[in-house]
């Protein structure tokens, strides 16, 4: 990110900024605004907006702030507390820094997004994001009517018990998909079973099973904070999302997934609407859900995970951010952390889409806290039109003339680095 400023440096710039009337700009989320600070407090700093549209911003959004200083390009991250009309106000930051040393701005990434690579002869996948459960595919207990030598019998007679109980009942593979619906992304990230038992009502505040297999209502809150979302958009979009399967006429409904290991690798969707106007009762859902525990173990009796075997490693990891020149990932564990170390050449493959992009790639950065690895990859060798195709995904307009002879912010690139040292 660069060299962070001291305390009274970060005032003294701040200050300047308001005496030199030094104009900064604010980058949101794929739109731009140019203001001048005109007041600086404990908390909030005041911005006049002289470029662009304010009204694209609203309050709670974070933004990312750049601006040129006695001689040096400046950064910092923050959060809009209020608008008024050309007028901003945003939080104080915490950290100032100079000298930016990437490429392009990093964004943070909020959509779901599949990479992989080869490192020393093992294909190595990363899927955003990864599970928090995990399945130790045991021999479950199988109750009378799940018999899993066949799984052709096994979906049949699952099929035809949910019939009667449920007005829609189906078994949703995800191999080589990406999650795409809100219900979709929650159940992935969190490795729990979505139930609404009416979308009349709310979503559970209690887990009712002993081992935390339902996802409830404040997990779906500190899911949606994950994200930085503010708190009264998070209970307008929860609430929304209720609204909007009332109006299709979806009264109660059910995503439970199926685990492989630590891999989701497909979910049993359930949903009572129009004539079945009744919620799915807990007994229902423990019923669907050691269903998921049968059908995984069998799907492995099955060879469905053949290809796992041939000396092929298959991870799974969270993206954080991306550039239109790296990205940053973690992932817990040792086992990664061995293999993959500072200065690692790789190509790396990128799913945006529909479209596939392979990246010869570098690894820069390498550090860890108490639960994670972290490792920010540099891109070395990318096609131009996979180039453009990313620029305009993260930052929603074209690249500019002047934009390739300079690094973030507007900085001058740094000393070529030949042999990373």
């Amino acid at each position: 990110m660069g060299i962070k400023v001291g305390r009274i440096v970060k005032e003294f710039v701040f200050n300047s900024l308001i005496d030199q009337e030094i104009e900064i700009e604010i980058h949101g989320n794929k739109k731009e605004l140019t203001g001048i600070i005109t007041s600086v407090e404990e908390d909030i700093l005041s911005l006049n907006i002289i470029r662009g549209e304010l009204k694209s911003f609203s309050a709670g959004e974070s933004v990312r702030i750049f601006f040129f200083f006695q001689n040096n390009y400046h950064t910092f991250d923050s959060i809009i507390v209020e608008i008024e009309e050309s007028l901003l106000k945003i939080q104080h930051p915490d950290g100032v820094y100079k000298n930016p040393q990437r490429k392009f701005e990093r964004i943070k990434i909020t959509e779901q997004i599949q990479v992989f690579f080869t490192l020393k002869g093992k294909k190595v996948e990363l899927n955003f994001p990864e599970s928090r459960q995990k399945n130790t595919m045991a021999e479950p207990e199988v109750p009378e009517d799940f018999d899993f030598s066949s799984i052709q019998e096994l979906n049949k007679n699952f099929r035809k018990k949910m019939s009667e109980s449920v007005s829609y009942n189906q078994v949703r593979m995800l191999r080589n998909k990406i999650p795409s619906s809100y219900e979709e992304k929650v159940m992935v990230a969190t490795g729990k079973i979505v139930w609404i038992p009416s979308s009349e009502e709310d979503f559970p505040f209690k887990d009712p099973f002993p081992d935390k297999r339902v996802i409830t209502k404040r997990e779906l809150v500190k899911y949606e904070e994950s994200f930085d979302t503010p708190a009264y958009i998070i209970t307008s979009k929860l609430g929304n999302l209720l609204y909007e399967k009332q109006k299709k006429k979806i009264f109660s409904e059910v995503y439970c997934p199926i685990l492989y290991n630590q891999y989701i690798i497909g979910y049993i969707y359930c949903v009572n609407r129009d004539e079945k106007k009744e919620k799915i009762s807990g007994e229902l859902v423990d019923y669907i859900y050691q269903f998921s525990k049968v059908l995984s173990y069998s799907l492995q009796l099955s060879g469905y995970f053949s290809t796992e075997t041939g000396g092929e490693s298959r991870y799974e990891a969270t993206i954080l951010e991306m550039s239109a020149s790296g990205l940053l990932f973690c992932y817990p564990g040792e086992e990664l952390a061995k293999d993959l170390i500072i200065h690692t050449d790789l190509d790396l493959t990128i799913k945006l889409q529909d479209r596939s992009i392979v990246i010869g790639s570098r690894v820069r950065r390498k550090f860890k806290d108490k639960e994670f690895y972290y490792y920010g990859v540099q891109f070395l060798k990318l096609d131009p039109d996979d180039f453009n195709f990313i620029f305009e995904m993260l930052y929603g307009r074209p690249i500019s003339a002047d934009e390739e002879d300079r690094w973030e912010g507007g900085a001058p690139p740094p000393p070529l680095d030949l042999f990373g040292e």
